[in-house]
């Protein structure tokens, strides 16, 4: 039998131990290449091993919470190893209710919106107050966190409408106004709900300094646009608290129908090519984009289309907020001494030759002049928007409070600046045959809310006094 003397047992022991270590590399090895490959990612990184925790913040996040269910959107972040889990929970008298736990998978996520629509009846939730809480972790090897949270009051108190004036009676295209309380809360938002709108009111200590001591008290100018049903539609008036808490309350109305006009505007081809040069250098210089195809029918369809869409953008940016103090007084009149061709709500038909480019409801009305003449505010307000626009060309826009405003278009010259205190009967322009002009004249709409309706009431004393005085009169009557 042979011995083994001690450097044999020695060599012996460090083959064992390098066998050993080769086992535990591949081992080790092979389960980094299973982890990699799991989870797509590489513990082999310094991301790995940050501590830097994920980033939360609050995207869309109610003051509260009512009887309605409420969005919440928080943006969770993380640059370095990624998100790994996403907890959203709200939690009242320290009893916590997940709502959404989000799970990411394997491979790196470092953005990522959560949307959750919180239900607080259905949840449960008593009056007082409740936890929102979000919470984050990221896929290091510590698992660093993150917490946002905020305290939000619960309130299912409604506000109260109480409607003060009588019957409304307006027609299709025109303007009506209503009175009304509102009480128990402050409203956030409150106006006439109509065809999905909402037609915000004001306080009316802003109409009138005999209402100053009454907090509560509103008044909505609203239209009724040409396209209401008069079977199916309706109005109703609308408050909301800062918590989501409405309120609907119905109102007298009646609304008469009304038969509309026809015209046509037809373009021979000589005027119709001159002015699609005068477009299309507008839309170039604003960068808005017109595919030519070179068939002048087409191009001009086209050109009108996109101009169409970029004036009324232009348009409803400047009468995006209205004073909510009264800056007009009595009748208006009209921007120059003659009558125009149309009414608002006129079919319209558009022409080159008789191929139809486009039609549909006119939105203003035209006043055609034999020579350059001087273009009067309808009243008084404050000019919101000075500037050139693809189809009414050079145009001067007067807020008068209330959501009321007018519009002037084509105009050769503007006297007036934005922001400037405009006068009744103050001459702020000269007529023109700018933009989409089919000759000298001056294009003019009166907007309520934005929405177009028809002067012809408010350039009628009658209408103002029966429709805007006499309920004003009523109101002041009814609250002593």
């Amino acid at each position: 039998m042979r011995s083994v003397n001690k450097g044999d047992r020695e060599r012996g022991g460090a083959a064992f131990s390098l066998f050993l270590l080769m086992v535990a590399v591949s081992i080790i090895g092979a389960g980094l290449v299973a982890f990699i490959e799991l989870t797509k990612t590489n513990p082999l990184t310094l991301s790995f091993i940050e501590e830097s925790p994920p980033e939360l913040n609050w995207i869309e996040g109610p003051r509260g919470l009512g009887a309605e269910p409420v969005q919440v959107v928080v943006a969770a972040s993380d640059k370095d190893s990624g998100l790994d889990e996403v907890i959203v929970r709200v939690a009242q008298q320290n009893q916590p209710k997940e709502l959404v736990r989000k799970k990411f998978g394997p491979g790196p996520i470092h953005d990522e919106t959560i949307d959750v629509t919180i239900s607080p009846k259905d949840l449960g939730f008593r009056e007082g107050n409740v936890e929102l809480q979000v919470l984050a972790f990221d896929k290091s090897l510590w698992s660093n966190g993150a917490r946002i949270s905020k305290i939000m009051e619960v309130n299912f108190l409604k506000p109260q409408i109480t409607v003060l004036t009588p019957q409304q009676n307006g027609v299709l295209g025109g303007s009506e106004l209503v009175f009304y309380r509102v009480t128990g809360k402050t409203p956030d938002s409150q106006g006439v709900l109509g065809q999905g709108s909402l037609y915000s009111g004001y306080k009316a200590k802003g109409w009138d300094p005999a209402f100053s001591s009454r907090e509560n008290l509103y008044v909505a100018f609203y239209p009724i646009p040409a396209t209401f049903n008069v079977d199916s539609d309706q109005m109703q008036i609308v408050a909301r608290d800062n918590l989501g808490n409405s309120a609907i309350s119905s109102f007298n109305y009646r609304v008469r129908s009304r038969r509309w006009s026809s015209f046509r505007v037809a373009l021979n081809e000589q005027t119709a090519s001159g002015l699609k040069e005068v477009l299309l250098k507008y839309a170039q210089h604003e960068n808005i984009t017109v595919r030519s195809t070179g068939n002048l029918v087409a191009d001009f369809k086209g050109l009108l289309k996109a101009l169409s869409v970029s004036d009324e953008s232009f348009i409803a940016t400047a009468l995006s907020e209205s004073s909510g103090e009264r800056l007009w007084k009595g009748a208006f009149i009209p921007p120059v001494p003659s009558s125009p061709n149309n009414s608002v709500g006129d079919y319209r038909t558009v022409l080159i030759g008789d191929q139809e480019i486009t039609k549909g409801a006119a939105t203003g009305v035209r006043f055609p002049v034999s020579r350059r003449s001087s273009v009067l505010a309808s009243n008084s307000g404050k000019a919101v928007f000075i500037g050139e626009l693809g189809l009414l060309g050079n145009t001067i826009i007067i807020d008068h409070g209330f959501g009321l405003s007018t519009v002037y278009g084509h105009l050769s010259t503007v006297l007036v600046a934005r922001g400037a205190t405009i006068e009744k009967n103050q001459i702020i322009g000269s007529t023109g045959n700018s933009g989409f002009a089919q000759g000298e004249e001056v294009y003019f709409e009166t907007r309520l809310h934005g929405v177009p309706v028809s002067p012809n009431e408010w350039w009628d004393e009658t209408w103002v006094n029966d429709h805007i005085e006499n309920k004003v009169a009523f109101v002041k009557q009814e609250i002593g």
